[in-house]
């Protein structure tokens, strides 16, 4: 039995029209009352209110008490229980007819996520009908309204179960694999196996970046967040990975500006006050003709939600246009909370839980740039750490990856000490630390900077290796 062959629609009096089927609401009731043992199976798939048929859903919930309270389910016993319910005119009658409908209970799985699948129409029907009065009524913003139907539709369709929801460990398995085999391939030939970092040692430590992650770029105000953030994004564009910027502190013009200056190496205060020489415009035009042929998406707009940049990923990727997620800065985003005794930490920890979910969904990596506490600059020692990504422990705990930013120059320290290269410079120079590595190994990565921070490269030649340590910072 098919759905879309067995569908019908039902005229409401406010003019709804709604998809229901009868005879699959017959068939699975039917399969339950002739083979209850999958009655378990069943009740995780679909509810009272999937059966349009207000006696289905008595039948069926009379069905659902009886096995929680451990009663044999069989016609009999079904009828009798029925008799007390209201609704139901004749259940002896009805049982007989019902279990007359099917031959067995083989395919009730299936019939039971086609019978769920059709409440989730019904819904959305009555939920565009419910948009229309919502948006009617003028009395909320586009974003107010766009947020509350983006999260009544993900509810509506996330309770529907599919057949491939559940994975077995041998698919699993051979999924892995193929992924180490491809990665191997990848490394054997020179290539990074996740999406390039731009700086070689940071890929030989993390392997790139892969899809599902979450990485935490943290730093303290003026130690290089957003340079940092158009290099990763420059280097996932220069391989061919769509990126798509959500920048909430900067215009798209002078992120624009910004990566026009790196890539021409054009002086930035020249660039800023508008000083440029006749000689230098060459270099900016062939800049930008490089820049315009990336596959970068940026969207600068303020107070931006989680629901609205979801929204806007799941869209861009369903277009081949969103391989990489980069949000500026995760303590700038509305959290749409309007609950008025939720505190900071909730919201925090609620975009941090988001960006999460996001980077699963879709399968791309998500790097959420955030901002470190002041406790930073309180210390005699200001390398930044775990405990100082701001206002939120949860943002620690969803992270796969946190990155900080260390610019030991800003505090007026002339020399990093480290492990490879003994005491370097502290001008132009600068340390990522991995702080948290779900999948590998932490450890220190230095890297060069012009003075405007609008280029970055590994500090060394390619032959270089990351400083590994042995575990959390």
């Amino acid at each position: 039995m098919k759905q879309r062959e067995n569908t019908m629609t039902c005229n409401r009096p406010d003019g709804l029209t709604l998809p229901e089927s009868p005879e699959l609401e017959a068939a699975v009731l039917g399969a339950l009352i002739l083979e209850p043992e999958n009655l378990p199976d069943v009740a995780e798939i679909v509810e009272i209110s999937a059966f349009s048929s207000a006696k289905n859903g008595k039948i069926y919930g009379a069905m659902l008490s009886m096995l929680a309270e451990g009663v044999t389910i069989d016609p009999y016993m079904l009828t009798q229980r029925c008799k007390t319910v209201e609704g139901i005119g004749n259940p002896a009658a009805y049982v007989a007819e019902l279990t007359q409908a099917v031959g067995s209970g083989a395919n009730v799985i299936d019939h039971a996520r086609q019978l769920a699948e059709l409440e989730s129409l019904r819904r959305l029907v009555m939920l565009g009908s419910e948009l229309t009065a919502r948006a009617g009524a003028g009395t909320a913003s586009p974003e107010e309204v766009g947020g509350w139907i983006a999260r009544q539709v993900e509810e509506i369709t996330a309770r529907v179960v599919h057949a491939d929801d559940i994975t077995p460990l041998s698919d699993a398995v051979r999924a892995a694999l193929d992924d180490l085999e491809r990665r191997q391939k990848a490394v054997q030939s020179g290539k990074c196996a996740g999406i390039p970092t731009g700086l070689q040692r940071l890929d030989a430590l993390t392997g790139g970046w892969r899809g599902g992650q979450l990485v935490v770029l943290g730093g303290r105000p003026a130690m290089g967040k957003s340079a940092v953030m158009l290099h990763l994004a420059r280097a996932a564009a220069t391989a061919g990975v769509p990126v798509c910027v959500f920048s909430l502190e900067m215009s798209d013009e002078q992120l624009a500006g910004r990566m026009l200056v790196g890539g021409s190496g054009v002086d930035a205060d020249a660039f800023r006050t508008g000083n440029v020489k006749a000689a230098e415009w060459g270099k900016l035009e062939q800049a930008g003709a490089d820049l315009s042929a990336m596959p970068v998406y940026l969207n600068d707009r303020a107070n931006l939600s989680m629901n609205s940049i979801r929204s806007q990923c799941k869209a861009m990727h369903r277009r081949g246009r969103c391989g990489m997620v980069i949000i500026d800065y995760l303590q700038l985003v509305d959290a749409a909370m309007r609950n008025p005794n939720t505190t900071r930490e909730r919201e925090i920890a609620a975009v941090s839980l988001a960006a999460k979910q996001l980077a699963k969904e879709i399968d791309v990596p998500v790097i959420l740039l955030s901002q470190l506490s002041r406790k930073v600059e309180e210390r005699a020692d200001k390398t930044p750490q775990l405990s100082d990504l701001r206002e939120s422990g949860a943002i620690e705990q969803d992270a796969d990856m946190v990155v900080l930013i260390d610019r030991p120059a800003v505090y007026g320290v002339e020399t990093i000490e480290t492990k490879k290269f003994g005491d370097i410079k502290s001008k132009d120079a600068g340390v990522l630390l991995i702080a948290k590595n779900r999948e590998g190994a932490t450890g220190r990565i230095y890297f060069r900077h012009n003075e405007s921070l609008t280029r970055i490269t590994d500090y060394d030649g390619p032959d270089a290796e990351p400083d590994q340590a042995p575990g959390p910072f």
